[in-house]
């Protein structure tokens, strides 16, 4: 790069943010807790935060509402989306059949390299557990089921899983805090991770139906107290 080059991009400083990048960091906001269910979220204060117009903020909002993490409601605004206990059980259903097929495709199409990666987010995930280290718990739970969703091979059934993911993650850490539940997570992922193991594609499309439908009737429980 010559010197006159160099002096010029100097002067023009660091370029602004582009609606994408607005968009993932929001996301990531919203995703990780930073945002809480409910925050509202204006364009004049994402805008002066980020530090761009208001353009790519309408743009970023826009996709965030088409992924249902965010809701826009008359006299109120943008805010983070908040899930009713019926929309967590429903998304729980639907989880339970796609992750079903999830890990019937993987288990079909497993290679060493994700298989290794299982073997090291589950041996992580109870390290987790029994230091009742939820944030970490949760980190690799997920790593677990990312692995297995890029060894599905199937780009359309991965965007609709993580879809679900995201938007059950607006729920923050309320299953993994129900009472055994860890523990409970640790020994289904072990008999998961056997069947693949073993290439019981069909054992383990069923193991992982039921460890969700675990978690659905546990949701479901602790949300029949609450209200009692």
């Amino acid at each position: 790069m010559t010197s006159e080059k160099s002096n010029a991009l100097r002067k023009r400083g660091p370029q602004p943010l582009s609606a994408e990048q607005v968009c993932e960091r929001i996301r990531a906001a919203i995703l990780s807790g930073e945002l809480k269910p409910g925050s509202k979220l204006t364009e004049q204060d994402l805008a002066a935060e980020f530090e761009v117009s208001r353009t790519p903020i309408r743009e970023a909002i826009r996709q965030l509402e088409v992924e249902r993490l965010v809701s826009r409601t008359p006299f109120v605004g943008v805010t983070v989306t908040q899930l009713s206990p019926e929309e967590v059980i429903e998304l729980l259903d639907i989880r339970e059949v796609l992750e079903g097929l999830v890990a019937r495709l993987a288990t079909e199409n497993m290679d060493s390299f994700h298989l290794q990666r299982l073997k090291k987010s589950l041996q992580q995930l109870a390290a987790s557990a029994r230091k009742s280290d939820v944030g970490a718990y949760l980190d690799q739970a997920l790593a677990f089921r990312r692995a297995l969703v890029e060894c599905c091979g199937s780009a359309t059934l991965s965007e609709h899983v993580m879809a679900i993911e995201n938007r059950l993650r607006l729920t923050g850490s309320r299953t993994a805090l129900l009472p055994g539940r860890m523990e409970a997570a640790i020994e289904e992922h072990e008999k998961l991770l056997d069947a693949i193991v073993r290439g019981d594609a069909k054992g383990a499309e069923r193991l992982n139906r039921e460890r969700i439908r675990h978690i659905r009737d546990a949701v479901a429980k602790s949300i029949s107290f609450s209200i009692l």
